[in-house]
Formats: C-alpha cells, sequence, structure tokens
C-alpha cells in the first residue's frame, strides 16, 4: 500500500496541479495495519509543510479511523469540515445547513465538506454511536440527495445496525 491509496476514493480536485511535495509522499510505501506510527509521522510531517492541503487532513483522519483511533479521526474530520466550509463560504455546523443550489454538483471543498459527513458517519458507526451517525448521515442525505460522494451506502450499514439493535 502506498499513501495514494488513503486517497482513492476522495474526490481530489480535477485539473488541479498537486504540490510537488504532496506527490513525493503519495508514493511513499507504507502499511497502516503494521507500521501505522510510519505513515501518521509521514502524514504529520505532510501537514506541517501544507496546512491548507484539505487532501492530508482526509488522510489522516482515514489512518486514524483504519487504525481504530476514532476520536483522533473525528477531529481531524472536524478541521476539514471547518476549513472547507470556511474555503466554501458556508457555516462549517452541518446542523445549520439547508440543502439548495450550493450542494448541486458539489466540487472542491465543498465536495470535500459532503465527503467529511459521510466520514463523520462511518467513523460514529464504528465508534458504535448510532444515532449521531444517523444524525449527520440524515444531514449528509438532504444537502445530498444525488448520492454524490456515496453517503447512502454508510446510510444503509447504520439502518441495518439499528434493525439489529431493535431485533
Amino acid at each position: 500500500m502506498q499513501i495514494k491509496d488513503l486517497f482513492d476514493d476522495m474526490p481530489l480536485p480535477e485539473g488541479a496541479v498537486v504540490d510537488i511535495r504532496l506527490q513525493k509522499l503519495l508514493r511513499e510505501p507504507l502499511d497502516v495495519c503494521a507500521d501505522w506510527q510510519r505513515t501518521e509521522n509521514l502524514l504529520l510531517e505532510a501537514h506541517r509543510l501544507m496546512p491548507q492541503q484539505l487532501e492530508v487532513l482526509v488522510a489522516l483522519y482515514k489512518m486514524y479511523a483504519y487504525s481504530n483511533r476514532f476520536d483522533e479521526s473525528l477531529q481531524r474530520i472536524e478541521q476539514v469540515l471547518t476549513l472547507s466550509a470556511a474555503l466554501a463560504g458556508f457555516p462549517a455546523d452541518w446542523g445549520s445547513l439547508q440543502a439548495g443550489a450550493t450542494w448541486l454538483n458539489a466540487t472542491g471543498a465543498t465536495r470535500l465538506y459532503l465527503y467529511s459527513l459521510k466520514a463523520t458517519g462511518f467513523v460514529q458507526l464504528r465508534k458504535g454511536n448510532v444515532q449521531a451517525a444517523l444524525a449527520v448521515l440524515q444531514k449528509l442525505r438532504e444537502l445530498d440527495p444525488m448520492d454524490q460522494v456515496g453517503g447512502s451506502v454508510v446510510w444503509e450499514m447504520a439502518q441495518r445496525l439499528l434493525d439489529s439493535d431493535l431485533d
């Protein structure tokens, strides 16, 4: 596995020039399971060099989630939500957001925001917080009714967990 594998399903900006430091980092071999400390150090160094590079923060929160470090993952997700909302020009608090044209055909920071809401739902599920996951995923369904970021997959997982809890 390489660090770039943490970016596989992430909505990177199309046609954007990727910083040479990030390109080099993406080619680094890693083993998130066996050597997560090296992976974490590489990503933290990348974040230090490129603090506004949202993709590095996304890779960090994915790495933390894969390592079952859910609280750290949620902290990084919150950073991405805050930064991407600021870049896109809307409030970071997902609970206050309304469906509308802003979210249709979302790109760039707006798409990363939606993607990170999906990640919030997933990590909350992994923590066993089904109700918290459902709340954020319901908001994602409102903001992204066309399911641009694939939130429906996590929504269905949450529904299955909820149904199994009721049995």
